[in-house]
């Protein structure tokens, strides 16, 4: 039996794009994958990340004071 899985791609970000959009580097995103600290899936191969997750981790580093540098 064949099963089909809409998903719609507007709600994710891929690793590279939630990086810039944190100001982090990608590596950075990775490790937090692998410590289960950020919530990723993978589509064909490819980490995509909830943009509520990018969206969650920007509300924590603004509690925290943090600022992005300017052209980031």
């Amino acid at each position: 039996m064949v099963r089909e899985l809409k998903v719609i791609t507007d709600e994710f970000v891929t690793v590279p794009e939630a990086a810039k959009q944190l100001g982090r580097p990608k590596m950075t995103l990775y490790r937090w994958i692998e410590a289960n600290r950020l919530i990723a899936v993978t589509f064909g191969g490819i980490l995509f990340i909830p943009k509520s997750e990018v969206e969650r981790l920007n509300k924590e580093r603004n509690k925290k004071g943090y600022r992005l540098k300017p052209g980031r």
